[in-house]
């Protein structure tokens, strides 16, 4: 049976090595004219427990990563966290990982570089190929790796009911390693994570990480970042983070990726969606590396499962078999980054007053702060919440309500996104989507 992977994302990379695996004839057509070009010129956090997971050796190019601190919109409060350092995440070179993830894949699958994908091929209610530099090449599946505005999936008929995404649950990141500028004292704070910045929705950073000679700035906003908004941010950090300099050493461009919960609905008769394509980032932060590997994996491991029963021909790819791909995708990961979906869009609806007050109090523990990094939710139990309302004083009693009310809104979103059918029937799925985006409307 013959697999198209749109796109060598990572999702799709570590998809054509399992698959091929399985025996299948995996093509992969990518965009990029070469390996080289394909990813981005910068490093990444990833946390090693995913290598360990998948049976792979972690990349050589990659340090470990130093504790985050996190400023306030102005910052007026500045708080720094210690992280697990037992099992901390590793930053780790995009470039080296993808041409590790190729040459395991190569020998299970064919790259095709250079050649457009722009729709899908659809047969009724199946999609049975795509379109290729205008060429229609048929197959029996299409796992869809070709990011957020996928045009395999965008194209889809709406019948399918596949989630398309909206404008305010992207992230717009300008990204550039500078030059460190000469004789700059080292800073008190290496990683330093503007939460808002400038009261703005989203987040930008100024990090002294492994090469002392390079600082390393993001500046992201939710929809879309203009040049105005770009260079204001810029400014700020330099004028309060004397080791930016002006001169761009690597990246220097913008990027596009998911920030809300998985696609609730990400698998059609013929189709899969992985990586971004899925929304299968952290949505608090828009790291996705570790999610669309193991995806790619469940994927596999779900196909698998299903060969080894005895499924065959067309069944094998048809949307009730393909389903448990998804069932495992929110049930091992997806239903908490349900609920981080909600502690993000609270936290943007917040004042600059109240996150300066947030992170200058003692309302958020270290360990808080470790789980809000990492893309975990918050939970206060009783004993958490008496100690709290000690800490921050009676007089913000109502501002640990509502962050409790937020929790709890969380947790109730992670419970729905956990709870998603075990076997496909559109009545029952139709039903647990309304129930887990009617969280996000109310």
């Amino acid at each position: 049976m013959k697999v198209i992977i749109v796109g060598a994302g990572i999702g799709g990379i570590v998809s054509a090595e399992k698959l091929g695996k399985l025996g299948f004839d995996v093509t992969v057509y990518e965009k990029s004219k070469s390996l080289e070009e394909m990813r981005y010129d910068w490093h990444d956090d990833v946390s090693p427990k995913i290598f360990r997971r998948l049976g792979m050796e972690i990349p050589a190019e990659h340090f470990k990563k130093r504790s985050w601190t996190f400023c306030s919109p102005y910052e007026k409060s500045i708080r720094e966290f210690t992280q697990d350092e037992s099992d901390p995440d590793l930053s780790i070179e995009r470039r080296p990982l993808n041409k590790m993830l190729y040459d395991r894949a190569k020998n299970y699958a064919t790259f095709v570089f250079g050649q457009t994908v722009s729709a899908p091929v659809i047969r009724g209610d199946k999609v049975v190929g795509v379109v290729v530099d205008g060429k229609e090449i048929l197959c029996d599946l299409v796992v869809d790796s070709a990011g957020v505005y996928s045009p395999v999936r965008t194209n889809l008929p709406s019948a399918f009911g596949v989630t398309q995404i909206k404008e305010d649950e992207v992230f717009e990141a300008y990204r550039a390693f500078y030059r460190r500028a000469e004789g700059s004292p080292d800073p008190k704070y290496t990683n330093k994570v503007y939460m808002k910045h400038l009261g703005e929705p989203g987040i930008s950073w100024t990090i002294l990480d492994d090469d002392p000679t390079l600082v390393n700035v993001l500046i992201g906003r939710i929809g879309s970042l203009d040049d105005k908004t770009q260079k204001e941010a810029y400014d700020y950090m330099k004028a309060h983070n004397p080791i930016l300099g002006d001169e761009i050493v690597r990246g220097g461009y913008k990027v596009i990726i998911p920030v809300r919960r998985p696609a609730t609905r990400m698998v059609a008769n013929g189709y899969v969606a992985i990586g971004d394509c899925a929304y299968q980032t952290i949505p608090l932060l828009g790291s996705g590396i570790a999610s669309s590997m193991l995806s790619a994996e469940i994927l596999a491991e779900s196909i698998g499962a299903n060969m080894s029963k005895g499924v065959v021909g067309d069944e094998l790819f048809s949307l009730k078999r393909l389903w448990n791909y998804q069932v495992r995708v929110f049930r091992e990961y997806g239903g908490q980054h349900c609920g981080v979906d909600v502690m993000k869009r609270w936290l943007l609806t917040q004042s600059d007053e109240m996150v300066d007050w947030m992170f200058g109090s003692k309302i958020l523990s270290n360990d808080d702060l470790i789980k809000v990094a990492s893309g975990n939710l918050v939970k206060i139990g009783v004993k958490d919440a008496i100690n709290k309302v000690r800490a921050v004083g009676l007089g913000k009693i109502g501002v640990l309500l509502q962050m409790n009310a937020m929790i709890m809104k969380s947790a109730k979103a992670e419970r729905i996104g956990r709870n998603i059918p075990k076997s496909y029937n559109e009545t029952a799925v139709r039903n647990w989507e309304s129930r887990l985006n009617g969280i996000y409307e109310s």
